[in-house]
């Protein structure tokens, strides 16, 4: 027998319920702590891993790779520049893009935030076995769009 979530059995039956609110709960208690030890969220720190793998790179390329909506990754990109993580300039080659770059604040906060990252995610996911998080990550990738942004 189950043990029921929500005690509504329509919910605790949907996969889809179940998928978002996992997430949820796991960006609530990473963003929590990422927010008080570095004043960050976990879409900033996604954000940072990118730029910190490919370098200087246009901001619709960093919103591409994230697969979000343009103003949401401007809006983030904001965010991370108004905290010193990130600088924007401009592209010889295309005036109107806009290219990102990690800062030395940025890389430094990258690289002091992957401990506490793997340790809430050891945290989160200390339950599932190392075969059942495979498993997990296997089907996530097949169930992951790339033709879709999100919010």
């Amino acid at each position: 027998m189950t043990l029921s979530i929500t005690s509504i059995p329509e919910l605790d039956n949907s996969l889809t319920f179940m998928m978002s609110l996992a997430q949820k709960q796991y960006r609530a208690v990473c963003n929590q702590q990422l927010q008080q030890a570095f004043d960050i969220t976990l879409e900033m720190v996604g954000a940072m891993k990118v730029l910190d793998h490919l370098g200087c790179i246009p901001q619709q390329q960093l919103a591409d790779v994230l697969k979000r909506d343009r103003s949401v990754a401007k809006r983030l990109v904001d965010n991370c520049i108004k905290r010193g993580l990130i600088e924007a300039g401009r592209s010889d080659t295309n005036r109107k893009a806009r290219m990102l770059s990690l800062t030395e604040e940025g890389r430094r906060v990258n690289q002091a935030s992957e401990p506490l990252i793997q340790s809430i995610s050891e945290s989160y996911f200390e339950k599932l076995s190392d075969e059942e998080r495979v498993m997990l990550k296997g089907m996530l990738h097949k169930l992951v769009r790339d033709d879709i942004r999100t919010e």
